[in-house]
């Protein structure tokens, strides 16, 4: 990209000044962009291609218009989105699916129309792209600018999800947890902070048994989580000596947190859920697994403004205080 944008400005006999003056921005910026130390915003893009008088898409190598899906998920029409720029990728994800996250339309960049998106008037799509299963980067969020490189930008998802997206460029970093000696190394280009440690296990009301055989003969209703949830694999894991887990019944929560709500609400018997979403509830916990809960970041954004952002804020007293007042949360790793 940086070589594209030099050679297009030498060969029109422009100097860094020229252009910055051209598409009114500052020198400063101009050099950055052409030294590929930082990504332009969309109408910096823009008003940087009408200066060297081209395209976004021949300067930039991409098209403003072409989004990707982070997680590869279908879009329903109508949809709220979070949009963001990774590297120079653009992608989205549905805000409206996850209930109890946090996400609500009013936090949305744009929304999904004609197949299509659609920003909403002066949103920049910057930020920093992490997806995961733990509510509290819903949080996180909230604390975090609200606009440019530190934003937070939580994108509810499995842990298989959030790893996946991130090996194929889609993500900035992904929140995964797991048992530690299960973890494995991270794939190649891609770092790893440890962050905290939570159990997974099964929510439910007051009072309640539980009993492995009934969940693994389907007798019991069970909200769980979709394959490829790390909580939902300890649950399978656990009921291998019962009879395995093919016969449970039970809907499909989007996440812990809808999954305790069901448990509340009479819908379910048993959630799968890691423990804070359970206390989040007012219900019981029983234990299956402690998981190690780490921060996987491409190398290329380690030092990024948001993956800063991000692991001060874990680190930071307030924020703790914050997450203790749920608990289940040990947080002595970051």
């Amino acid at each position: 990209m940086s070589q594209r944008i030099r050679r297009r400005r030498e060969a029109l006999g422009l100097s860094q000044r020229d252009v910055a003056g051209a598409a009114g921005l500052s020198r400063q910026l101009v050099g950055t962009v052409e030294r590929g130390r930082h990504l332009p915003s969309v109408n910096a893009a823009l008003a940087l291609a009408r200066a060297l008088e081209t395209t976004v898409e021949d300067l930039f190598g991409i098209s403003m218009g072409a989004w990707e899906a982070a997680l590869g998920r279908r879009v329903e029409e109508g949809a709220g989105l979070a949009a963001v720029r990774v590297g120079e990728r653009l992608v989205y994800a549905p805000l409206s699916d996850h209930v109890g996250t946090g996400f609500s339309l009013q936090r949305a960049d744009g929304v999904f129309k004609r197949g299509r998106v659609e920003l909403f008037s002066g949103v920049e799509p910057e930020g920093f792209a992490v997806a995961g299963c733990d509510p509290a980067l819903a949080l996180a969020a909230a604390y975090l600018p609200q606009k440019g490189p530190g934003r937070l930008v939580p994108i509810p998802a499995t842990s298989a999800e959030a790893r996946q997206a991130l090996n194929d460029g889609r993500l900035h970093a992904a929140l995964i947890h797991g048992p530690a000696e299960a973890m494995g190394a991270p794939s190649k280009g891609v770092a790893r902070r440890s962050l905290a440690r939570w159990r997974v296990g099964l929510a439910a009301r007051l009072r309640s048994t539980i009993d492995l055989d009934r969940i693994a003969g389907g007798r019991t209703k069970l909200a769980r989580l979709a394959a490829g949830a790390a909580a939902q694999n300890a649950l399978e894991r656990a009921l291998w000596p019962h009879g395995g887990a093919s016969e449970i019944i039970g809907p499909i929560a989007s996440g812990h947190l809808e999954a305790a709500r069901l448990v509340s609400y009479g819908a379910a018997d048993l959630g799968v859920v890691m423990e804070p979403a359970a206390r989040a509830h007012g219900l019981e916990f029983h234990a299956l697994e402690e998981h190690l809960v780490v921060l996987e970041i491409s190398e290329q954004w380690e030092e990024s403004p948001g993956a800063r952002a991000l692991t001060d804020l874990f680190a930071s007293r307030p924020f703790r205080l914050r997450l203790g007042i749920v608990g289940g949360y040990d947080l002595s790793l970051s």
